[in-house]
């Protein structure tokens, strides 16, 4: 068995909360970001394009373009909760904003 003293108790209690504070944070920090790219409209329309084959991809519109087979085709099935809930996100805001954009999506991914 193995016996902690206090201040080695005290120190992975700390350095719990620590890591809870660390990934909270992180998962906010995240979602703000998302927020953020969704709010600007170069950074949006540069990722249409590249999704639509119309220009040249970044490293996001590279990750986009294959993650929506599997999110409109599969319907996410093989994504973490994580990446089910970007998904969303995502869909809803393309859905709501860029219908005719959704649209061209759908039917590029239905007929492939």
């Amino acid at each position: 068995m193995i016996f902690l003293n206090k201040n080695r108790v005290l120190s992975l209690v700390l350095n719990f909360l620590f890591l809870i504070i660390l990934i909270s944070s992180s998962v906010h920090a995240d979602e703000r970001n998302i927020n953020k790219l969704l709010n600007n409209q170069v950074v949006v329309s540069r990722q249409i394009m590249c999704i639509l084959g119309k220009s040249e991809c970044d490293q996001l519109g590279l990750q986009l373009k294959a993650a929506l087979p599997e999110v409109i085709t599969r319907k996410c099935r093989n994504c973490s909760p994580q990446q089910a809930q970007k998904a969303q996100k995502l869909t809803t805001f393309l859905q709501t904003r860029y219908p005719d954009v959704w649209a061209m999506l759908l039917r590029k991914y239905d007929s492939a």
